[in-house]
């Protein structure tokens, strides 16, 4: 039996070398090509299937085969960070683009302390996700690093933390230093990066159609999912797009009344809003509570306290999974966030929606009421008094929740994708009567009044 194996790992081996000698060298985009001098960082924004992540494989590869870092039997210590956890080992590891491609002879193993990529010199890549922050405290205490790769860095949902602790953590060798593969997107660390308000970082841009190798029908599904919209400028040709002046939102107008976790105040009702529609396929799933705050309002020429709702996003749970797994998240969402009921629209699927929902409730051993909503207006007309809510000040975003925005900012009623996630946060203002379908009294905001005629 010993032989067997043994003689079956020098099989590999003898493969392994044959691979390394007979395939063609890799053979660089003009846009996958590292640039020169002593920078600190590489941005490649890129579009969808641009190559970003085989362009940053390919320079770890290279690195890691190239001068050590440090002397001793381990000439690299490098660093992976993604959105999850998983993202890394998939995307950055095992991925048609990623480090296996470009170093078979590299193999992935986990071990006490975490998942690594060890090569046969004695490199290391210890991989990161972004998360929680639990992310962020194990990768403050991941170790020091002389190159960290940054995937997807847009995406993070930890982002400012996790780069700072990127940071901290990058100073080994005779010159530490990152690259990044990112499609970009309006959160303002991006935005400083790709204005150049960094020193000494190097960027480079390319998008879909500046890769010759993406396959046709990988294209025509980017292009049938995003050509013609705002987000398809962003998804692939990697512009930055902040906001579009017929959406219902701002950029500033979010800003304003975000809030930390640790300022949320004490909340009456928390409900899971579920869009199982899914205009691309994905299935809404948001969290939002309310509370009552004191204002001053104006009842016959004089001001007097008033309590009126205020909403509050308290997390983005959006996924595209499968009838049991985005019936299992929605639930899972429930019991994080400690929700008084899960508020499901039944237009598209019917009684199908909340069977799925109802069904993981009982696998998951949870016992939540379910919430019928309806949609019998277009979803400007549903959207456009919680857009109200935010010019009041009475509608908040605990943290940030990037895909969320983006859909706040660049989505109008004339646009011919279906937005999920919108959908599911607007669902709970109205189960929860934060927004009504009249108004009453006097109001200081023309944008709520005017939706409110709308409707009613």
């Amino acid at each position: 039996m010993v032989d067997r194996m043994l003689s079956r790992a020098a099989a590999e081996k003898l493969l392994m070398h044959a691979r390394l000698v007979t395939e063609p060298r890799w053979t660089p985009l003009p846009h996958q090509v590292p640039p020169d001098g002593d920078w600190y960082g590489w941005l490649l924004l890129a579009g969808r299937g641009a190559g970003k992540t085989d362009a940053c494989a390919r320079y770890v590869h290279e690195h890691v085969m190239g001068p050590p870092c440090l002397p001793g039997p381990i000439p690299h210590w490098i660093g992976i960070i993604a959105p999850t956890l998983g993202d890394a080992a998939t995307s950055c590891y095992a991925g048609p683009s990623g480090l296996r491609v470009h170093s078979p002879e590299a193999v992935m193993r986990t071990v006490q302390g975490g998942t690594v990529i060890r090569w046969p010199n004695g490199s290391e890549a210890k991989i990161f996700g972004a998360h929680s922050p639990e992310d962020v405290e194990r990768l403050r205490s991941g170790g020091n690093r002389c190159l960290s790769w940054l995937e997807e860095l847009a995406a993070w949902r930890y982002l400012d933390q996790t780069w700072d602790q990127m940071r901290f953590g990058l100073r080994t060798g005779p010159r530490p230093h990152w690259i990044a593969s990112t499609t970009p997107k309006p959160r303002t660390l991006i935005k400083k990066l790709a204005a150049g308000e960094i020193a000494n970082v190097v960027r480079t841009r390319a998008s879909m159609y500046d890769n010759p190798h993406l396959p046709e029908d990988i294209r025509n599904a980017l292009e049938d999912a995003y050509a013609g919209t705002q987000i398809g400028r962003q998804e692939l040709h990697a512009e930055i797009i902040d906001a579009d002046e017929n959406a219902l939102w701002t950029r500033p107008m979010i800003d304003e009344h975000r809030l930390r976790p640790s300022d949320l105040p004490p909340l009456m009702r928390t409900s899971v809003g579920v869009d199982p529609s899914g205009g691309r396929g994905e299935q809404g799933i948001v969290v939002v509570g309310k509370a009552m705050q004191e204002h001053l309002r104006v009842v016959n020429g004089r001001e007097r306290p008033a309590m009126l709702a205020h909403g509050y996003v308290l997390a983005d749970r959006t996924c595209h999974l499968s009838p049991d797994g985005w019936g299992r998240r929605a639930v899972q969402a429930a019991v994080d966030y400690e929700a008084d009921d899960i508020c499901c629209e039944v237009n598209f699927g019917g009684d199908m929606a909340v069977n799925t929902i109802r069904a993981a409730a009982d696998a998951m051993g949870v016992n939540i009421p379910i919430k019928v909503v309806r949609a019998t207006r277009g979803k400007k007309v549903r959207a456009e008094p919680v857009s109200a809510l935010s010019e009041q000040g009475r509608w908040h975003m605990v943290g940030e929740f990037a895909e969320l925005e983006d859909q706040m900012c660049t989505w109008y009623d004339e646009l011919d994708w279906s937005p999920d996630r919108l959908d599911a946060m607007v669902w709970p203002a109205w189960h929860q009567r934060i927004v009504k379908p009249t108004v009453t009294g006097t109001t200081s905001s023309k944008g709520l009044a005017s939706a409110a005629r709308t409707i009613g």
